[in-house]
């Protein structure tokens, strides 16, 4: 027996069939104004889980990317801090090689002194250096004093020996400055008491204690100049992770891609063979609108 259908489910097949057309075109439009293949997690749930994941990754790399630019910043800032340090010390030691000279007078002496006292002061101005944020970079965690205090002519230090450390992966951990004793030494033994023994020593014209504290002078010039070279170690570390991030992050954007971005040139192709479809179905929905048994009686 064969099957008949009415003119009103003729009328509905056509309908359905351009309902459908409707359907596909409005969901490519959709991609192409997103730019989007997956609308919904229901269009591919595997690939959704996917997605989820690469994003939550994405994100925690964001974060220590953050972590290593200001870290990276803070070991800057301090890398020439201690740089200007290490001038200053140097230009101490040329001063006090030239003012230990038998062939110089008092008066001579006295002036070397005088600028070596004048190099002193500027490097306690640098070991009480700020941060961009305005606390002290070498306080350690006492970052709202001064790291150092002069009463007397005795400098010393008022911070504590914690130092600030920030998180470069879920591994590793890296220190963004030094405290002031790692730079400039014990109070009695450090930069600044070798300084002024080394001017007070010219002043009296005592070439035994001028060696002692000479010695001194070059012992704290040897621990600030291995105090930047470990800062330089650390700047290199954290712009390996740095890029190591950079790169990472370009991997899982690449594969974030593939699963979600939508295939323009594929798409707009469809576009337009639905179009077509949907024309068609439209018209064949308006031909058939006027047929009815009732034609062929």
């Amino acid at each position: 027996m064969i099957g008949r259908m009415s003119s009103d489910q003729i009328h509905q097949s056509s309908l359905d069939v351009i309902l459908d057309a409707q359907a596909r075109l409005q969901r490519t439009q959709e991609e192409l104004a997103t730019g989007k293949r997956l609308l919904n997690p229901s269009d591919d749930p595997v690939a959704t889980s996917q997605i989820m994941t690469i994003r939550s990754e994405l994100s925690r790399i964001e974060t220590l990317q953050k972590n290593a630019n200001h870290a990276y910043s803070e070991l800057s800032l301090t890398e020439s801090t201690v740089a200007g340090v290490q001038d200053a010390l140097q230009r101490a030691r040329e001063l006090a090689v030239r003012g230990n000279n038998d062939a110089l007078g008092a008066a001579e002496k006295a002036m070397i002194a005088s600028e070596i006292e004048g190099l002193r002061t500027q490097i306690v101005t640098l070991a009480n250096s700020k941060s961009a944020t305005g606390d002290y970079l070498f306080a350690g965690f006492a970052t709202d004093q001064a790291a150092y205090q002069e009463n007397n002519g005795i400098v010393s230090y008022q911070g504590d020996d914690n130092a600030r450390e920030v998180n470069l992966s879920a591994s590793t951990t890296i220190k963004t400055r030094l405290t002031g004793k790692e730079i400039f030494g014990d109070d009695a033994a450090g930069v600044f008491s070798s300084l002024t023994a080394v001017a007070t020593s010219l002043r009296a014209n005592d070439g035994a204690s001028f060696e002692g504290a000479f010695d001194a002078l070059d012992a704290s010039m040897t621990t600030v100049s291995e105090a930047r070279s470990s800062l330089g170690v650390r700047m290199n570390r954290v712009s390996e992770q740095q890029s190591l991030n950079e790169s990472f992050n370009l991997q899982l954007t690449k594969t974030l891609s593939g699963l979600e971005d939508l295939d323009y040139a594929r798409a707009i192709s469809d576009m337009n063979l639905q179009m077509v479809a949907l024309e068609a179905a439209q018209k064949a929905y308006t031909t058939t609108q006027g047929i009815s048994l009732f034609n062929y009686l």
